[in-house]
C-alpha cells in the first residue's frame, strides 16, 4: 500500500470507531418517539414545497440553457426531477450527469452547452442564495452570529451591484476562456444581466420553497423551532452537502442539523428525528417521480454516465 492510501485507510477506521460510538451513545428512543408522534399532514405539506423548489429550479436552468440549446420546458424539468432522484440514490455529481444525459437525449440538447449551463446555475444559485439570506435575516429577528451573517450577505450583494453598476462584469468574463462563453452568452461572450433577472429570481424562490420545506419538516416533528433554526438548518444542510459523499447526503444531512441545532439548545434527538423525517420528505416522492419518468433501470443507468458526460465536456 502506498502512504496515501494507509492515510485513508486510518481515516477509514477512525470514522468508523467515531459512528460506532456515537450510535452506542445517542438517544435512539426519542429520536424512534418524535418520528412516531410525527405530523404527517404537514409532512405532505413539506413534500409539495420541496417539489416547487425543483420546478423553480428546472425552470432557471431551462431559461438559461435556451438560447444555446432550443429545448423544451418538460424536457428541462424532466432533467431536473431525475437528476435529483439519482442524486439521492449516487453520489458526486451523477444527478448533474444524468440532468445533462437526458437533455440530449430526448431534445438533443449538446452535452458542452448543457453542462455549461449548469456551471451558470450554480453561480446564479449562490447569488440567490446570498440575496435570500439577506432578505430573510432582515425579516426575522437575528443577534449574535446571525447578524454578522446578515451583514455578510448585505456587503456580498453590495459588492455585486458595484460590479455592475461600473460595467466590471464584460471584463471580467473576458477572463474566462473562450470555449465557454459562446454557447450561453453568444458570440461576443459578454454575460447580459437582463438575461439573469428571470432565472435569479426563479432561483430565490427555489431557496424560499426549500425553507418551507424545511421548517414544515422541523414542526412536524415537534422541534422547538423558529424562522431562525429552520433557516440555519438549510444552511448547514448545504454546506455539509457540498461535495455529496453519501447517496442522497445520508447521514451528512442530520449531522449537519444535530451540530446547526446544538446553537439552539435543541436536542440531539430531536433533531435528529428531524433529520430523517426531512431526508423522507425530500428523497421519497422524488424518487417516485424519477422511476415514473425514465424507470428504475433508467435510473441506474443514468447513476452510470457521469464519467462519460465529464469527458464529453
Amino acid at each position: 500500500m502506498t502512504r496515501f492510501r494507509w492515510i485513508f485507510v486510518l481515516l477509514g477506521i477512525l470514522s468508523a470507531a467515531l459512528a460506532v460510538r456515537f450510535a452506542l451513545r445517542f438517544p435512539w428512543t426519542g429520536t424512534l418517539d418524535a418520528i412516531a408522534d410525527a405530523d404527517w399532514l404537514l409532512l405532505a405539506a413539506a413534500s409539495v414545497a420541496n417539489l416547487a423548489s425543483l420546478v423553480a429550479k428546472g425552470w432557471a436552468w431551462h431559461l438559461l440553457l435556451r438560447p444555446a440549446a432550443p429545448h423544451r420546458w418538460q424536457t428541462a424539468q424532466a432533467g431536473t426531477f431525475v437528476g435529483a432522484a439519482v442524486n439521492s440514490v449516487s453520489v458526486s455529481v451523477s444527478g448533474e450527469a444524468a440532468r445533462v444525459q437526458l437533455a440530449a437525449s430526448r431534445d438533443g440538447v449538446p452535452i458542452g452547452a448543457a453542462i455549461w449551463s449548469l456551471v451558470w446555475c450554480r453561480v446564479i444559485e449562490a447569488v440567490a442564495l446570498v440575496l435570500f439570506l439577506a432578505a430573510a435575516l432582515a425579516m426575522i429577528p437575528t443577534d449574535g452570529w446571525l447578524t454578522r451573517m446578515e451583514i455578510g450577505a448585505w456587503v456580498i450583494l453590495a459588492v455585486l451591484a458595484l460590479l455592475t453598476v461600473f460595467g466590471a462584469w464584460p471584463r471580467l468574463v473576458a477572463l474566462v476562456p473562450a470555449a465557454w462563453r459562446p454557447p450561453l452568452h453568444g458570440p461576443t461572450g459578454i454575460l447580459e444581466p437582463s438575461r439573469l433577472v428571470a432565472p435569479l429570481a426563479l432561483a430565490v424562490v427555489s431557496w424560499v420553497a426549500q425553507w418551507v420545506t424545511y421548517h414544515w419538516a422541523l414542526v412536524a416533528t415537534h422541534v422547538s423551532t423558529s424562522a431562525a433554526v429552520s433557516l440555519v438548518a438549510l444552511v448547514m444542510a448545504n454546506i455539509g452537502g457540498i461535495f455529496r459523499i453519501t447517496p442522497g447526503n445520508v447521514g451528512v444531512l442530520q449531522a449537519s442539523l444535530v451540530l446547526g441545532m446544538l446553537a439552539f439548545h435543541i436536542p440531539e434527538d430531536q433533531a435528529l428525528a428531524a433529520g430523517l423525517t426531512l431526508q423522507a420528505v425530500q428523497v421519497l416522492p422524488v424518487l417516485a417521480i424519477g422511476v415514473a419518468l425514465v424507470g428504475a433501470q433508467g435510473l441506474r443507468s443514468f447513476a452510470t454516465k457521469r464519467a462519460e458526460s465529464a469527458g464529453a465536456a
